[in-house]
């Protein structure tokens, strides 16, 4: 149909089909009849609406009287009733909405304005602000979106990408925002919907350097984990008597009891004790079973540790291949783990020990920086908490909320968790963060030996030190006074020295707070081998007596 024939579509109708015409309209010039008119006027247009330029021009009236609508100054028509939209009268305009208010960052009033002037648009500024919203057309960072954002940045982690987003072309800082709003990350994972994020923002992967690629299984093995440790790895419930008990209930089970031989036995083969090593290792695998159990989840994660302490390819393989087809034979088993399990063992089978570790790293990387913490800037990692099992089980409670943090080295001194004191001494937390910063930074931070003797001065004068966090404060220090010496002779050296003598103070501890274990043992052969560095060999010879006299029983009984 012509523009000049009857039946012409009404101005409102023809301004919506020319948005998708016009890339850059003209202001109307001043001759221009103002197209927001009532919807009665539209049913009294009889004439031609011809198009002329990039102007939509009204016909006058045949009435020329100054009643006419079409002819009232502008502060007058304003006072009329806005004029309601279709949903699709919306979403023609949408495009351009957005251009302005998003891209060109206008205020809303301004942007209803040009609406209005250029395309004849006339809503209220309810009406703008209710699609603003159904649109998810916003400016600033809500934080239901910075949710979804972290749950889409570990998404896309689990599987080896990088992410970055921005807002508008801005780049969002979910750090800055945390800081800003005094939230935490597990207050954002309370409110993520894991929903689609807002049309304004968009994810992309940085460039990152060339690396060979990771075999396509790598790949499987991460997105499987990622789709378990989504369903079990869930936010510890506060510090309150009821979750304890369940955590009382874990570190009885015949789960953790399995784990706790595994552990043992890896270290004997470690070691070259393989007879030994193999007792304790077919001990396990005779209750390895529970750990498929529903609420053996966190025996899980610390068989991983134990593996990842001391490799070993035979064993990983066995472990893998027996869990696997166990979970295949009986009923019950969570499915997103039994694809796990198969993951796992096929990989064992396939690549060697140094990759095996590597994707053992991975994982436990993963479930720790599960809600987002950090350790004095870097993500959290349990990895880092070494050795892992000196202190005892009844007394590490606070370890189940070190992931839900943001841990700051100067600040370890009174570091504390609420509610924490009635039920532990806060005193093993910051022995573990003390660990955390010792191995994070590879024992070469002069922060280490000023927070451990600082922390150390406060034990000694508590009412009830702890044993725990005067091993760890003696033993730190010697690491860090060793990783000082490391380029100094160490037969004069006063740094090895002085690392010889702390390790030494922290044996003798260790021997009178806890029965002969694992643990005892490796202090004792590490500080043999630094005397025999210092040329004191007589030392090194004792220590050696020592040892395999205190740690006779290590190889045949597990401490308890």
């Amino acid at each position: 149909m012509g523009l000049h024939e009857p039946g012409v579509p009404t101005p409102d109708a023809m301004s919506r089909e020319l948005v998708h015409l016009i890339r850059k309209p003209q202001s109307s010039s001043p001759d221009s009849v103002d197209s927001a008119s009532s919807p009665a006027e539209y049913k009294q247009e009889t004439s031609p609406v011809p198009w002329t330029g990039n102007r939509l021009l009204q016909a006058p009236n045949d009435d020329d009287s100054s009643s006419s609508p079409a002819r009232m100054p502008a502060s007058t028509k304003r006072g009329h009733r806005k004029t309601t939209h279709s949903a699709d009268a919306w979403e023609a305009h949408k495009a351009e909405i957005a251009r302005l208010y998003l891209d060109e960052n206008k205020r809303l009033k301004d942007v209803m304005e040009i609406m209005e002037s250029q395309w004849g648009f006339r809503a209220s500024q309810k009406m703008y602000k209710t699609k603003l919203t159904q649109w998810k057309f916003f400016k600033n960072n809500r934080q239901a979106d910075v949710a979804n954002l972290l749950y889409l940045q570990r998404h896309r982690l689990a599987i080896g990408k990088e992410s970055t987003f921005r807002r508008n072309g801005k780049v969002i800082d979910v750090e800055a925002y945390m800081r800003r709003r005094g939230i935490s990350a597990f207050d954002l994972v309370e409110v993520a919907d894991s929903g689609d994020l807002p049309p304004t923002v968009r994810c992309r992967t940085p460039p990152s350097v060339p690396r060979l690629l990771d075999p396509p299984d790598d790949l499987m093995i991460k997105e499987r984990f990622f789709q378990w440790t989504s369903q079990k790895f869930v936010k510890p419930r506060p510090v309150e008597t009821g979750y304890l008990k369940r955590l009382d209930l874990h570190h009885t089970s015949r789960a953790l009891r399995s784990v706790q031989l595994l552990t043992h036995g890896c270290w004997l083969f470690s070691t070259g004790r393989n007879q030994e090593g193999g007792n304790f290792c077919r001990e396990a695998f005779a209750l390895l079973h529970h750990i498929l159990e529903t609420s053996a989840f966190l025996s899980f994660f610390e068989m991983m540790m134990a593996i990842q302490r001391y490799p070993n390819a035979e064993i990983m393989k066995e472990l893998w291949s027996y869990l696997s087809r166990y979970a295949s034979a009986i009923e019950g088993v969570n499915q997103p783990l039994f694809r796990v399990l198969t993951s796992f063992s096929k990989f064992s089978q396939q690549h060697g020990l140094e990759h095996n570790i590597n994707i053992l790293d991975w994982a436990l990387q993963w479930a720790s920086g599960r809600f987002n913490s950090s350790f004095d800037g870097k993500p959290f990692d349990y990895t880092m908490l070494k050795p892992w099992d000196l202190i005892p089980v009844g007394e590490s409670y606070h370890r189940y909320y070190l992931c839900l943090n943001r841990w700051e080295v100067d600040l370890i001194p009174t570091a504390t968790i609420p509610n924490l004191d009635t039920y532990e001494d806060p005193s093993n937390l910051r022995a573990d963060l003390l660990l955390i910063l010792g191995n994070q930074s590879n024992w070469n931070d002069d922060r280490i030996s000023k927070v451990a003797l600082k922390v150390l001065e406060q034990n000694q004068s508590s009412s009830k030190p702890s044993d725990y966090l005067e091993f760890v404060c003696l033993y730190a220090t010697a690491r860090h006074n060793k990783m000082r010496s490391a380029d100094d002779d160490a037969t004069t050296s006063i740094d090895h020295r002085l690392a010889r003598e702390y390790l030494q103070l922290a044996a003798d501890l260790q021997r009178r707070a806890w029965p002969a274990g694992k643990n005892y043992y490796e202090t004792l052969t590490l500080l043999e081998c630094w005397y025999r560095e210092a040329g004191d060999y007589e030392a090194a010879d004792a220590t050696r007596r020592k040892r395999d006299e205190d740690c006779v029983n290590v190889l045949t009984v597990l401490a308890k």
